[in-house]
């Protein structure tokens, strides 16, 4: 479990790491106005191109990924952390690799830091199977509450952007 609680802490970190390409490099890739090819139920950043009210919600979800390393490392409950840790896997995938580049057709944020990233991440998983050996049910119960809990929170950061950048003077 020693060797679980260090690499625990490299899935925020990671986390930050692709979210800071996003960061970086929304506001100019929104104010280009791109429109996809493919339509899509949802775009990039929700209705926002805000840079700050993005940061914000960035935050919103990094302090979240901490408190389940947190609680794993301390109580040694490592489910809701693997939960997030599998639905942002699943994000990375879904969207930055697949979803949003076949849509736009060129460089969209945090494809790159997606790639790079993927490995790692992969790793991480396989570790923390290795280590928790989850059980089918196990596993199938905290992915689900962790991508219920994620992406219910990405919607509602997303519906919530443009209030979050009034917030910060934006």
């Amino acid at each position: 479990m020693n060797e679980l609680k260090w690499f625990a802490w490299l899935f925020p970190l990671l986390f930050i790491v692709h979210d800071m390409e996003e960061i970086i490099t929304a506001k100019s890739w929104c104010n280009k106005g791109l429109k996809p090819i493919i339509p899509l139920p949802s775009t990039p950043f929700g209705n926002t191109k805000s840079t700050a009210g993005f940061a914000v919600a960035v935050f919103e979800e990094l302090i979240l990924w901490i408190l389940a390393t947190l609680l794993g490392n301390i109580t040694g409950f490592y489910g809701l952390w693997y939960g997030f840790l599998v639905a942002n896997i699943i994000h990375m995938i879904l969207f930055h690799m697949i979803i949003f580049p076949l849509s736009y057709r060129r460089y969209v944020p945090g494809i790159i830091t997606a790639w790079l990233t993927l490995i790692p991440f992969c790793y991480i998983f396989y570790l923390a199977q290795k280590v928790l050996n989850y059980s089918v049910i196990q596993i199938g119960l905290w992915v689900t509450i962790g991508f219920l809990l994620a992406f219910g929170n990405v919607k509602l950061l997303h519906n919530k952007m443009n209030l979050l950048s009034k917030l910060t003077g934006e």
